[in-house]
């Protein structure tokens, strides 16, 4: 196994890549040692390609718990109980506040992200004005996840001045239909795609826990491979009560930080960014997960769940080798 460590490291960081299968060989390992050394060699690999800036990012919720999907694991979906604080599209006032409070805590990446599967026209017309409020009044790199998109939305949200959209796709196109039955997959692709074709960069992870197999953990990062992502956000379930998955046990410590290492041989130049769940799941472990493949953070809380204190998490940033500073607010 370490020889196998060593080969697909440097096939990776000499422009070459790994097969499905020798992903599979990686998930393969159970030994501490060479656990420790494949998450070594993802981390040679994230500075390789990355340099030691991490890549920071906050969002604010600007529309919560309105969203008829039935995602299995979501707080806000219409279908289950939930305690979710519910309310509409918030003003731009409130975003551009949002945006400024984020920039002022040491990020330069903001997302607005919106609940349900699509905005409404009237709704889609305030977010790019918002957008526009914040390119204007700020030096922050604009995000959005804002449901499905048409290539006609995609290109309007670019003239805006948007960078990147989150699309993720959640797991595997096999796990799918178990996580969620009122829209397909399809439909989360053909988003990437629109994406790609009207020029915004592309988020695009999802979420780990859920009860996918680990072939499933690995095929979704493969079907991702396809779109190039800028950004791959790695989420690990933090079962919300009153939905389907509240008693869904946490997954192996091991196996996540495995798997995230492994994807950064599957996706060497992607911001590999732990995004919900990473305190709940990972604890005092994240630190190691910065050191074996991620290389960036959501910080300052998620949707419906509180996160680190943004000082907690620039120290561990520090202690993790990264640079903050300057280097945090000009890093990808």
């Amino acid at each position: 196994m370490k020889e196998l460590i060593l080969e697909l490291k440097e096939r990776v960081k000499t422009g070459g890549e790994i097969s499905y299968e020798e992903a599979l060989m990686l998930a393969e390992v159970t030994e501490e040692v060479n656990i420790d050394q494949l998450r070594e060699a993802a981390h040679e690999l994230t500075i390789h390609f990355h340099q030691n800036k991490p890549s920071l990012c906050s969002l604010v919720n600007a529309k919560s718990y309105l969203c008829g999907e039935d995602c299995r694991f979501c707080a806000q979906s219409v279908h289950y109980q939930t305690l979710t604080e519910r309310y509409g599209l918030i003003g731009i006032d409130e975003i551009a506040e949002a945006g400024k409070k984020a920039e002022a805590a040491g990020t330069r990446h903001f997302c607005i992200v919106t609940s349900g599967a699509a905005l409404e026209e009237d709704e889609f017309e305030k977010v790019t004005e918002a957008v526009k409020r914040l390119r204007a009044e700020t030096a922050l790199e604009i995000d959005a996840s804002i449901g499905h998109l048409s290539l006609e939305r995609v290109k309007r949200l670019k003239e805006a001045g948007l960078r990147r959209v989150n699309n993720n796709v959640q797991c595997s196109h096999a796990f799918y239909p178990k996580i969620v039955s009122t829209h397909s997959y399809e439909d989360r692709l053909e988003t990437l795609r629109n994406l790609r074709e009207g020029g915004l960069e592309i988020c695009a992870g999802g979420i780990l826990g859920m009860g996918e197999s680990r072939e499933d953990r690995i095929q979704m990062a493969f079907e991702l491979k396809a779109f190039q992502p800028e950004c791959f956000p790695v989420n690990i379930l933090n079962p919300r009560p009153g939905t389907p998955l509240e008693r869904m046990p946490r997954l192996d410590l091991q196996e996540i930080i495995k798997t995230i290492a492994i994807y950064r041989f599957i996706l060497p130049k992607s911001v590999i960014k732990l995004a919900g769940g990473r305190e709940f799941n990972l604890g005092k472990f994240q630190e190691k997960v910065l050191r074996g493949g991620a290389n960036g953070l959501v910080i300052g809380g998620y949707l419906t769940t509180c996160g680190n204190p943004v000082s907690e998490d620039m120290k561990m940033l520090e202690r993790a080798g990264y640079v903050l500073g300057n280097g945090t607010a000009k890093a990808e």
